[in-house]
């Protein structure tokens, strides 16, 4: 079992400057074991994390950054939207940020959901159909964009391009890892058996998961590929506290910040009790043979970062 830190928030980190704060929680996460770091791309913080005026960073920006200050961890966007880039920018983009970072990239990826952000920043938002179908021809064209000798041409469904030269590629070969999010299971989760390296489904408790799973299995004997060459994770907020307790209050305590609020207590709120009950949550999910349980701590709190690592991944190692 793998463990990986999302960055859903940026705030935190005393008197640092919002950008300063990501680039030590960056080293923070890796020297204490974490193996991932993601950030959303979004233009502004989601309403169950945060207020919207938020301090908010560009993924793709933000990546780099920590590029630099990182050596072994893994980072990518958790996940990009297929519509906000061009997606032979978007494959210049990670074949950068992988050679920024030795060969660290993940093109984490889906199909866009969050239609107020489109419309406010003037992007069309097709039908949910249509965008994961773009996802399924913008992954296509950014794997020819990795790996065929430049000039490349490509003609999809939905993007194309003609004589395009991304040099130099990759680092990583065949390339980087193409890692889709969602657990749309019709669609979606026949993007991930056709095209995928790695999935993630996020905020789903044991119960979902498993069932998602069967369909993402039902998918790949459709389509005659090896469920097992994909690398499942699942990602799942965190608060870790002395007791099953305190870590609920102090959840509905930094839950408060957002304008939704916390979830009620009888709705599943992830990683959230005691050491005992986050390993345990962790272990329903690695015997569904999850390979990667990244975790969202709200508005980063410290105390959590910490203990996680401290006190429950140690218990799957």
């Amino acid at each position: 079992m793998r463990f990986g830190y999302h960055h859903s928030s940026f705030v935190g980190n005393g008197d640092r400057r919002p950008f300063e704060a990501v680039v030590d929680r960056a080293r923070l996460v890796e020297d204490l074991g974490y193996e991932w770091l993601s950030f959303m791309d979004h233009v502004w913080q989601l309403p169950h994390n945060g207020a919207r005026d938020d301090p908010f960073f560009d993924a793709y920006t933000a990546l780099p950054a920590v590029a630099s200050v990182t050596d072994r961890i893994e980072l990518s966007a958790l996940v990009t939207c297929v519509h906000y880039r061009n997606p032979a920018l978007l494959a210049k983009m990670v074949a950068s940020l992988d050679h920024a970072s030795d060969g660290r990239a993940v093109l984490g990826i889906g199909a866009g959901w969050y239609e107020e952000e489109y419309a406010a920043y003037g992007y069309d938002y097709p039908a949910p159909a249509e965008r994961v179908a773009a996802l399924a021809d913008a992954v296509q064209l950014v794997k020819a964009m990795w790996t065929e000798p430049s000039p490349v041409t490509y003609e999809g469904r939905r993007y194309a391009v003609e004589d395009a030269t991304l040099e130099p590629k990759p680092l990583q070969s065949p390339h980087p890892s193409v890692l889709v999010g969602g657990g749309g299971e019709q669609l979606t989760l026949r993007v991930v058996a056709e095209h995928a390296d790695r999935w993630n489904v996020p905020m789903v408790d044991p119960e979902t998961y498993a069932h998602k799973l069967s369909v993402l299995a039902d998918h790949c004997e459709t389509v005659c590929r090896d469920y097992d060459e994909i690398t499942k994770t699942v990602l799942a907020s965190a608060i870790v506290r002395d007791t099953t307790e305190a870590a609920h209050e102090a959840y509905e305590r930094l839950a408060s910040n957002a304008p939704t609020g916390p979830k009620p207590r009888d709705e599943y709120r992830g990683v959230v009790g005691s050491a005992e009950d986050a390993a345990a949550l962790v272990e329903q999910l690695r015997d569904l043979r999850a390979e990667m349980v990244m975790v969202a701590v709200p508005r980063n709190d410290a105390e959590t970062i910490e203990r996680f690592a401290d006190d429950v991944m140690p218990e799957f190692v």
